[in-house]
């Protein structure tokens, strides 16, 4: 059995893409138990990518920082800005929940922040490890 290492779902050792998340990144099972060097490792990040902002976004109350493949992901940035004293808010958080077998469908989740703490908010996940 392959275990993905991004959803952490078991799949057939035949197949090339997760059948859970899409991905084609498994890690080394032995003995039928993932293989971790932390409880960090057991979730990670992916590689973000920012929405630029326009001119126009400046005057909104909340513009979206980045967009998230899963809840999880979103949820854990939030947490990780709202540690750093930055607001942030999952605006299909409820949506996602309501139909979380089905994500495809829907898309990315999105994380919203004020304009005026996107740059600070963006600089402080850049620099997260």
């Amino acid at each position: 059995m392959k275990t993905c290492a991004y959803c952490g779902r078991e799949n057939d050792d035949g197949v090339a893409q997760c059948s859970e998340c899409g991905t084609s990144d498994f890690k080394d099972v032995k003995a039928g138990v993932p293989q971790l060097e932390s409880p960090a490792e057991s979730f990670q990040l992916n590689e973000q990518e920012f929405i630029p902002l326009s001119p126009a976004d400046m005057l909104k109350d909340l513009v979206v920082l980045t967009r998230c493949r899963t809840l999880l992901e979103a949820e854990m940035i939030v947490s990780q800005l709202e540690a750093a004293g930055i607001y942030a808010f999952i605006p299909d958080q409820f949506l996602m929940q309501a139909v979380m077998w089905n994500l495809n469908t829907y898309g990315y989740v999105r994380v919203q922040v004020s304009p005026k703490e996107y740059a600070a908010a963006k600089e402080f996940l850049l620099a997260a490890p």
